[in-house]
């Protein structure tokens, strides 16, 4: 667990505090910079495999990580393709009962049309054109294809929580390397502890919010299922040729000011209430002034969650 507890923001030293912030979030930036590019470069102990999976729970920093790999692929003067596993859903996403209401399955195997995904894969080794499905999380439904032509040199990114079911490794040959990502630390600062699925949650809670247009509501009635997905079929088969924590120090501070605004939001009358008031009180230790999203590098994977736009 990692701990801020010597943190102790004061008037009077609410200039300094604001310095050692600013030098609190360069440092874990640079930190995990380095660890992402020390990861990705032993992918390619060995050789350049001709497929690379990347998996991880919901908000653990996929997308800047298959970004920084595409980076990593063509600087060898191969070419990297990424393909998001999410693009293979079907119609509807699969739809799950949870109590009183219907949701969207975007977490089980059940999800994915395994079939065409299959048959996409074979085409890709047999090098034939395919068509890429395009899944628009608006309309819950597959809304068209691009197509793609293979080339001798590509270099296939399978990127989705997906990458680590056994349905779908399986379809990859012997000498695809795998990579998983999330972010694994509590943090406690000043007796009061954040879980590391908790941090991952703000990082949903936020990012749905202001990005697919979902209520904190809706993502807690959602959370439940997910976090049964992932005890069940992603973490037993997290085992990777790479394992990457994503966790930055300095977040807590910073996602609390969004979600402590988004949580609010739960009706008075609504299920989650309770939840969401327990978890407001421990975020409020953590919305210290002297940290800014102003201080966040805009090329920082914490963006995924909070956007480009500054509070």
């Amino acid at each position: 667990m990692k701990k801020l507890d010597h943190f102790a923001p004061s008037v009077i030293m609410k200039r300094l505090d604001s310095i050692r912030a600013r030098r609190i979030i360069k440092n874990c930036e640079a930190d995990y910079n380095r660890e992402l590019k020390e990861a990705i470069d032993k992918v390619f102990d060995g050789g350049i495999p001709k497929i690379i999976t990347l998996a991880g729970p919901t908000c653990s920093g996929k997308t800047t990580t298959a970004a920084k790999l595409e980076e990593r692929i063509d600087s060898t003067g191969k070419n990297a393709v990424r393909f998001s596993i999410d693009d293979f859903f079907m119609g509807g996403g699969g739809i799950r009962n949870d109590v009183d209401h219907e949701a969207p399955d975007y977490d089980s195997v059940k999800a994915i049309d395994i079939d065409y995904l299959a048959e996409f894969v074979k085409d890709l080794y047999a090098g034939r054109t395919v068509k890429v499905p395009q899944y628009s999380f608006a309309e819950t439904r597959r809304s068209g294809y691009e197509e793609y032509v293979p080339e001798e040199d590509d270099i296939y990114i399978f990127e989705g929580i997906q990458a680590v079911y056994p349905e779908v490794t399986s379809l990859f040959v012997d000498g695809y390397r795998s990579i998983f990502i999330c972010p694994d630390d509590d943090i406690s600062y000043k007796g009061t502890v954040l879980r590391k699925d908790e941090l991952r949650f703000l990082r949903r809670v936020v990012r749905d919010y202001k990005f697919r247009a979902a209520t904190p509501e809706y993502t807690y009635h959602l959370w439940t299922n997910v976090r049964k997905n992932e005890e069940e079929n992603i973490f037993p088969y997290s085992k990777s040729d790479i394992n990457i924590n994503s966790f930055l120090l300095y977040e807590p501070f910073i996602i609390s000011r969004y979600a402590l605004d988004i949580l609010a939001k739960v009706p008075v009358y609504s299920r989650y209430k309770d939840q969401a008031d327990e978890l407001m009180s421990r975020l409020r230790v953590f919305n210290e002034t002297f940290f800014s999203a102003k201080m966040v590098p805009s090329n920082s994977m914490f963006r995924e969650f909070i956007g480009q736009d500054d509070e």
